[in-house]
């Protein structure tokens, strides 16, 4: 897939460098334009407009939303006891990033996975997984209870015991996304 970059030099490097991860090429001729606001509307292409500081926010619209049918993300392949296993997205509890790499956590087990946070989070939104915060992502599947905490923030218990803090930078996007 190919899109056209409408932007400043700085938002240009950061949308190259991200694209290039999901294999979308960059090209003048393009039917579909990434506009960052303040720029001409090219005339008969589809325009995509956003803000800078919402760059990601229009990588996660390009590749959840139209490359959803090229990489759906159905599975994903963890090792755990130095056995792989092939997990569906819907038995994930929730992702977290520490200094091992990457955990995906079910109900029974965790596994270590390939890939960033940020990888498994622009594919699987659509799937109901939202960020809590810098280095974790939740399945909402899985949250049982949403405790209201301090300054703004939540505790989510989830339907495998866990307790998991929302930071107040995400606390916002949660209530948001579940009408709190």
């Amino acid at each position: 897939m190919m899109v056209q970059l409408l932007c400043s030099n700085k938002v240009y490097e950061k949308l190259k460098q991200e694209l290039s991860k999901y294999q979308i090429e960059i090209h003048p001729d393009s039917d579909w334009v990434l506009v960052e606001k303040g720029y001409d509307l090219p005339e008969g292409k589809l325009n995509i407009v956003f803000d800078a500081i919402d760059y990601m926010e229009v990588i996660k619209l390009v590749v959840s939303g139209i490359r959803e049918d090229i990489y759906s993300m159905n599975t994903l392949t963890g090792l755990s006891e130095n056995k792989f296993a092939v997990i569906e997205p819907a038995d994930v509890v929730y992702l977290e990033a520490g200094p091992g790499g990457l955990m995906a956590y079910t109900k029974s087990n965790r596994y270590h996975i390939k890939e960033t946070l940020q990888y498994y989070e622009s594919l699987w939104t659509v799937k109901g997984f939202i960020r809590i915060n810098k280095s974790q992502l939740v399945n909402l599947l899985h949250v049982k209870e949403i405790i209201p905490w301090f300054n703004s923030r939540f505790v989510l218990r989830m339907d495998n015991s866990m307790e998991l803090e929302v930071s107040k930078m995400f606390s916002k996007k949660l209530r948001n996304t579940l009408k709190l």
